[in-house]
């Protein structure tokens, strides 16, 4: 049996009812949306970090070019990230650091890196020129060496990496650093991975 034509047009009047609607709704919703993106991303709060505006070497006494303020989210820094460029220049580079790498207290030269290195409040820094110089090239900021005279004696175990620049500079207990300054001068010193 056939239908009268007012019958038939009445479920497509419904279907197109039920499609404004739900296209009304859909743009609604991407309007929200965009509107609480825009308005959250005002209301990040940041934090100014000092990073690297360039590679870094180990040794180099940073200007005010070596360093650039970046904005990152708030607490999301690195414990001991600096907050001032101002504090970072004059000082002198541990280790190599890589460009836009947030530059820590334990990434400069300071009287706490030897502790923060070693976890003993008492541990200096002293410097070593190794027997062997290509050494020089092996090591990493952070490495664990033993210490050595020529004679095999152990004059610091387990010294920490400071600087893996010539001179080496190694974060040792306070009397051990005694024994690895004073053998140094007259004794060629070999430095033993762990």
């Amino acid at each position: 049996m056939r239908q009268p034509p007012w019958q038939r047009r009445r479920p497509r009047s419904r279907h197109l009812r039920a499609v404004t609607v739900r296209r009304a709704a859909a743009v609604s919703l991407l309007l929200c949306a965009t509107a609480l993106l825009l308005v959250d991303r005002s209301q990040v709060r940041t934090d100014a970090v000092v990073v690297a505006a360039h590679d870094l070497r180990p040794g180099q006494v940073l200007t005010a070019g070596d360093v650039a303020l970046t904005e990152v989210p708030a607490g999301s820094a690195l414990p001991g990230t600096l907050h001032e460029a101002a504090a970072a220049v004059g000082s002198t580079v541990s280790g190599a650091v890589t460009e836009g790498e947030a530059i820590t207290g334990t990434r400069l030269l300071s009287s706490r890196l030897p502790a923060a290195l070693t976890g003993d409040p008492r541990a200096r820094l002293v410097s070593v020129r190794p027997a062997d110089p290509a050494v020089t090239g092996l090591l990493r900021t952070g490495d664990v060496v033993d210490v050595v005279d020529e004679d095999a004696n152990v004059l610091a175990a387990g010294a920490v990496v400071a600087v893996p620049a010539e001179p080496i500079l190694l974060a040792v207990p306070e009397t051990a650093a005694r024994r690895v300054a004073a053998a140094g001068l007259v004794n060629a010193l070999t430095l033993v991975f762990h």
